[in-house]
């Protein structure tokens, strides 16, 4: 969602697929000129850097670049009002840092001609920044959210409480688990910029490998030892409604991509490697010939530790 190019890239996705019901988007990454995320830089106006008109000025010319004369200025209103809103929310910090995604939705909405669904009306979430299903459930039927299908969302905040309240970092691949879930998707389709899940983050390591196929406990595994390619609460969820998932790529959808499912798949046997790191240890996760997940940490520096990883990923793909 950073650049026009992407952002049509994602409406050819969604407009292609005529059976989507729900769309959950992120607020704007780094690109050129901006070298941070947009979340990244709410966090900073929060602490009084006056970053906040850049950041309007940011999605006012994605606007410019996307949407009709019309939208535009429809647009433009919406982003007068948001600024608005955080200029006099006490410096609500939950507030404040979910307008990215807020204003990502809002634009994507009009540019799809899709209904926007403010998530702080529909997804309630707990103390522990987890869903509220329950509550969530109740809310979806007061608001009718199913006779607003197909609508765009922004991820990683709902509500506690009437207040805005914020997910952990990532918490929009969440969010789409949990609508997936509650309006009893038939798949979850998560697009990031990797093929799928990957052997190893290919942003540090060379030559690594998309993963076909995975079960839910293993992705639970992965996504609690350093792999942050989807956020950790995603797995338990989906695999207790056994909503099928598949992770594929914005730039190039359906070359190499990861589906997960029930364990009880008969198409693959789910054997894999994956090496991820946490705190300057390496930790191999593998399973072989449908045995239990094994996870073995290895410890490193941080001087060491990319090449130390680099030889360990080279070794295993040689070994399979």
């Amino acid at each position: 969602m950073a650049t026009p190019t992407t952002i049509k890239m994602c409406r050819e996705i969604i407009l292609s697929n005529r059976h989507v019901q729900a769309v959950v988007v992120s607020a704007p990454g780094k690109y050129d000129i901006y070298q941070t995320k947009v979340t990244d830089d709410l966090i900073e106006y929060t602490k009084g850097v006056p970053v906040l008109d850049s950041i309007i000025n940011r999605f006012a010319q994605l606007a410019h670049d996307l949407l009709t004369e019309q939208q535009y200025l429809e647009f433009t209103q919406t982003l007068q009002a948001t600024k608005q809103a955080i200029d006099t929310c006490n410096n609500d910090y939950d507030f404040i840092v979910s307008r990215g995604e807020y204003l990502s939705a809002k634009l994507f909405a009009l540019y799809l001609g899709y209904q926007f669904v403010d998530a702080q009306d529909i997804l309630i979430i707990n103390p522990d920044a987890t869903i509220d299903l329950e509550a969530t459930k109740k809310q979806i039927k007061l608001h009718h959210l199913k006779q607003k299908l197909p609508f765009v969302m922004g991820g990683f905040y709902g509500q506690r409480n009437g207040k805005t309240a914020l997910f952990t970092r990532g918490g929009s691949d969440y969010t789409g688990a949990i609508l997936a879930v509650l309006l009893r998707a038939s798949i979850y389709k998560n697009y990031s910029d990797t093929f799928g899940i990957q052997t190893a983050n290919p942003r540090l390591i060379h030559g690594t490998q998309t993963i076909p196929c995975l079960d839910f406990e293993s992705l639970d595994i992965l996504t609690h030892n350093g792999a942050g390619i989807i956020h950790e609460n995603v797995a338990k969820l989906l695999g207790t409604y056994r909503v099928p998932l598949r992770v594929d790529n914005t730039f190039e959808p359906h070359q190499f991509f990861t589906e997960v499912h029930s364990p009880r798949c008969r198409h693959c046997q789910h054997n894999f490697f994956c090496v991820t790191n946490k705190d300057n240890r390496i930790i191999v996760v593998t399973r072989k010939h449908n045995s239990p997940v094994t996870v073995h940490v290895i410890n490193s520096t941080a001087q060491t530790l990319i090449e130390d990883m680099q030889k360990l990923h080279l070794a295993l793909l040689k070994k399979l």
